[in-house]
């Protein structure tokens, strides 16, 4: 790459003159801070680099990249597996616990008839 001292003077371009007639100008919108107007002339965003595909740089930095984004793949699916499998844990667990609850509720349901049918007094509580 050639300093910036080495390039030969190239003279510039004229500029051209302003028009005669006034052109009429946008009505002003106050644009909030943070965001940056795109220019209509240039097309607007970044100007992009100039890449040279068959440096051993850019060869490097690409099979970088694509092993990256596999190990980033590979990692999702895994999360995605752990995640499935956790969700049929928890729902065989869910079943598990929801037939428990209906079961205590059965045996809480038939102690409370027995107890329905007994004489009043009869119930002597433990401890007194």
């Amino acid at each position: 790459v050639p300093s910036v001292s080495s390039i030969p003077n190239v003279p510039s371009a004229p500029v051209p003159s302003a028009p005669s007639a006034p052109v009429p100008s946008a009505p002003s919108v106050p644009v909030p801070s943070g965001l940056k107007l795109l220019d209509p002339q240039r097309g607007g965003g970044k100007p992009k680099k100039h890449v040279d595909k068959s440096s051993p740089e850019y060869r490097l930095r690409r099979e970088r990249n694509n092993v990256a984004v596999r190990k980033s793949r590979d990692k999702a699916k895994m999360r995605n597996m752990e995640t499935q499998q956790k969700v049929v844990e928890l729902t065989t667990d869910n079943d598990r616990l929801r037939r428990r609850v209906e079961h205590l509720t059965r045996e809480l349901d038939t102690l409370r008839g027995i107890f329905r049918q007994l004489p009043d007094g009869s119930f002597k509580p433990l401890g007194s």
